[in-house]
């Protein structure tokens, strides 16, 4: 319940400054308009019209060096080859063991159609276009290597399911992968989020530490059991019983510690569920960085009822279409396909903030549907210890969902209603009740 307060008045500041309104509204319209146009430009893309590169899918010892060329200018440089070892070998050696070297240039300009494919292949790079044209016009085992950047693509033959269930079956299978990579990458993301804030005040109170050593031995207890009481509660405890805080200190950021590497690991899980082999560089950190970021933003911006049940609905969605694109083709333009969901999501934010949350700090403290300190969200999780008020609730608790004030009774809502006589009633017959 506290950190939920300190996390509201975090909020409450940044969205009351003067010109939060507007920032939010020219965001939301930017954003949102970028991702139409995005999206027109990953459709003309993808059904520009594919070129045919020269590859024998049954000669095995060939390698090809294909080159796109702008006058004397060496646009792209790109080795493919049936088998993944001879993309690593140097030409001598090749030429020495007598496998065949296939030297392929392009002219730039003969390399499109139309001046309107070569206008939309400034949104992306000749690398992402080229692969596209391998994807889908060799239909074979093939190995790809960039010369500059030394990134090996890999595509293995896939035999699609001939049968109607069978693709049911496949398409269920990647949904349910899906899935539970998402589930995965945003529960750790969230608890990495919680944990990090929770344990931050720890810089504060080693800050606090050093000022002991001036003398300055008032402000640390008062201070920290007021603004961060799930911290502040232990060290009050053990500043009156003169015992040391090292070890108080030690455990909480060797927590973030931990946490930190739980996070990486389901980075890499996630990268492994939900991403192929052949796709961009730094694209799954650029994903999961997305969703840690939707992660921080949900936790301490959204408040009102219309936010907490739009928004990470609608995260989701975006969520699962981006995913599903990247499962579904031989190779799209992945990049500009996150920079797409990385508008929507951050434009959706903007908007429900601009049409919500910044109206609600002007909305009747009195409503039950009102954001206030004493109830920052509008949405509830039922509390099952009344520790929980001062302290952190039970890590499970993250999974239990939240809900409407429809799903409590009157005297369930005693606490954040601040309706003390009927609160100080029911702790008095739960007492009765114990004894």
């Amino acid at each position: 319940m506290e950190l939920e307060k300190t996390l509201h008045r975090v909020q409450e500041r940044i969205l009351t400054h003067q010109c939060a309104p507007q920032i939010m509204n020219i965001c939301s319209k930017i954003l949102l308009s970028m991702v139409s146009i995005n999206l027109l430009i990953i459709w003309g893309l993808s059904n520009r019209t594919i070129n045919q590169i020269s590859f024998d899918q049954e000669t095995k010892d060939n390698i090809y060096h294909f080159s796109i060329i702008d006058e004397d200018n060496t646009m792209l440089m790109m080795k493919y080859a049936k088998t993944q070892e001879l993309l690593h070998l140097k030409t001598e050696l090749l030429q020495s063991h007598n496998f065949t070297i296939i030297n392929i240039s392009i002219d730039y300009n003969n390399y499109f159609d139309s001046n309107l494919q070569k206008l939309l292949s400034l949104t992306t790079n000749l690398e992402t276009l080229f692969l596209h044209d391998i994807a889908y016009s060799i239909q074979s085992d093939i190995y790809v290597k960039n010369n500059a950047t030394n990134q090996t693509y890999i595509w293995k033959e896939k035999r699609a399911p001939q049968n109607q269930l069978g693709k049911i079956i496949q398409h269920l299978w990647e949904f349910s992968i899906i899935t539970f990579g998402l589930f995965i990458s945003s529960a750790i993301s969230s608890l990495y989020i919680k944990i990090t804030i929770i344990c931050a005040p720890v810089i504060i109170i080693i800050m606090l530490e050093v000022s002991y050593l001036f003398g300055n031995r008032q402000i640390f207890p008062i201070f920290l059991a007021r603004a961060f009481p799930w911290i502040g509660l232990y060290l009050n405890i053990l500043d009156r019983t003169q015992r040391s805080k090292k070890q108080l200190i030690i455990a909480f950021a060797l927590m973030l510690f931990l946490i930190y590497f739980i996070y990486l690991s389901s980075v890499i899980i996630g990268g492994f569920l939900l991403f192929k082999s052949q796709v961009p560089f730094s694209l799954e950190d650029n994903f999961f960085g997305l969703v840690t970021v939707n992660e921080f933003a949900s936790l301490l911006f959204l408040r009102t009822r219309s936010s907490l049940y739009f928004v990470p609905k609608f995260t989701i969605i975006y969520y699962y279409l981006f995913l599903w694109y990247v499962q579904s083709t031989n190779y799209g333009f992945y990049s500009l396909a996150m920079l797409t969901l990385s508008y929507v999501c951050l434009g959706t934010f903007c908007l429900f903030i601009y049409l919500y949350e910044i109206p609600s700090l002007g909305w009747n403290p009195l409503s039950y549907y009102t954001p206030t300190i004493d109830r920052p969200r509008c949405y509830y999780l039922p509390v099952f210890s009344l520790n929980w008020v001062n302290d952190l609730p039970q890590l499970w608790s993250m999974f239990y969902p939240l809900h409407g004030r429809r799903y409590f009774q009157i005297q369930n809502l005693a606490l954040v209603d601040r309706n003390f006589p009927l609160l100080n009633n029911l702790l008095d017959i739960e007492m009765q009740e114990q004894q």
